[in-house]
């Protein structure tokens, strides 16, 4: 995608969404769990890739439903025109719930006394509370923990104006390769389900499954859900997991070079002086930052794309700029050549070098999940299908849509 550089009337560090791959990648999940639907996550602006743009081309997808983390989030993606049944994950606070119900917001149910407090709610209003009841089964975060589990699920069940619609549970450590908790898991989801069928609760939706159970064993999470996160925007969750599952990457992060200076002596780069130049290096910038969420740690020790090429980063990460050595790139770029970040580009010989969002986490000891949603809103999405832009989403304009003739 970044070797067709478009240029669009666009800052020109940009992150090009790719909904064919997201398409593909929500088809492969679907294949892969027959009979069961998506509850996709698309919080944290869907992962830094653009929740409207996102949610709307699941929807298209036919996905059963969407995950989000909060109030805010839900209630963007119904501005944008998502009709499809939200889940909000977490509790919400006081003034928050009746926003909620009002708007038919599936809900995350914890303990037997915020469910009372829906219930109440729910009857001020003279509305149906949806009850999604989430089981701690070894997260220990925001899950039901009970002495006497089929007690409180009766005691929610009784509540007026509420239907439990969902039972479901999460994975603490479904990506890491050992799989015992993880079995430890299911099978203290499956005693939740028993002890709800014995006080006569059957859901319509049971879910467990994350990325990570999703890539490393479907077979034994086949309920009624799943819930795709990472997985969906085509990168593994960690490097243990099994890529028998051929995801394609949905978001490609590029820029070009604005300076380049030719040094005919030893020189300091950067703040810091943390990288000096030998007599003859060549050295670019480029207009990426950890503003943008370039992360700071990859000071000195990351690489880009040019012409098909790496290009070390050298010196320290700033604000809004980094420093690339182009010295070793035949022949020596230009000002405006493209430059990858995230994505793939090829050489001059038509070989095909790629960088990951798995990369930078590696080179930063994070996970995939924080260099994506880290990217700040001052990159703007430019959202393509069939290699057309069919949207954006920008810092001055926010969500767009555009005639697909918009790139030719």
């Amino acid at each position: 995608m970044a070797d067709s550089f478009r240029r669009l009337p666009f800052r020109e560090t940009r992150a090009y969404v790719d909904l064919d791959a997201l398409h593909h990648n929500i088809r492969l999940i679907q294949d892969r769990f027959p009979g069961q639907g998506l509850a996709p996550a698309v919080k944290a602006d869907a992962y830094g890739h653009g929740a409207a743009a996102i949610a709307g081309a699941g929807e298209e997808a036919g996905v059963a439903m969407m995950s989000v983390a909060n109030l805010e989030e839900y209630l963007n993606l119904r501005d944008h025109g998502i009709r499809i049944p939200i889940i909000i994950l977490e509790d919400l606070f006081e003034g928050e719930i009746d926003v909620a119900l009002r708007a038919g917001a599936r809900l995350n149910v914890s303990s037997v006394e915020y469910a009372r407090r829906l219930s109440s709610l729910a009857e001020q209003l003279e509305t149906t509370a949806f009850l999604h009841i989430n089981i701690d089964t070894g997260m220990g975060r925001m899950g039901l923990v009970s002495e006497d589990l089929a007690r409180d699920l009766s005691a929610i069940a009784s509540l007026p104006n509420v239907a439990i619609e969902g039972i479901f549970s999460h994975f603490s450590c479904s990506d890491e390769g050992d799989l015992e908790f993880s079995s430890l898991q299911i099978t203290r989801y499956r005693q939740a389900l028993d002890a709800a069928a014995r006080v006569g609760i059957t859901p319509q939706y049971r879910h467990i499954a994350n990325s990570g159970a999703i890539l490393d064993f479907p077979g034994e999470v086949p309920f009624d859900l799943v819930r795709p996160g990472i997985a969906m925007y085509g990168i593994y969750p960690s490097d243990a997991v099994r890529r028998d599952l051929a995801l394609e990457p949905v978001l490609s992060l590029v820029s070009r070079l604005v300076k380049i200076t030719r040094y005919d002596r030893r020189w300091s780069i950067g703040y810091g002086k943390t990288h000096w130049t030998e007599p003859g290096s060549v050295i670019g910038v480029l207009p990426i930052g950890y503003g943008d969420g370039y992360p700071r740690l990859l000071s000195n020790n990351s690489r880009v794309l040019v012409r098909g090429e790496y290009a070390p980063v050298v010196g320290r990460v700033s604000m809004d700029m980094i420093t690339v050595d182009l010295t070793r790139i035949e022949p020596i770029p230009r000002v405006e050549d493209p430059v990858v970040i995230i994505g793939s580009q090829r050489d001059r010989r038509g070989t095909l070098r790629s960088i990951g969002a798995e990369d930078l986490a590696r080179e930063c000891s994070t996970i995939p999940y924080e260099i994506t949603c880290n990217l700040s809103t001052r990159v703007p999405r430019l959202y393509l299908r069939g290699g057309h832009l069919v949207a954006s989403q920008t810092f001055r304009e926010g969500y767009r849509i555009h005639a697909p003739e918009t790139v030719r």
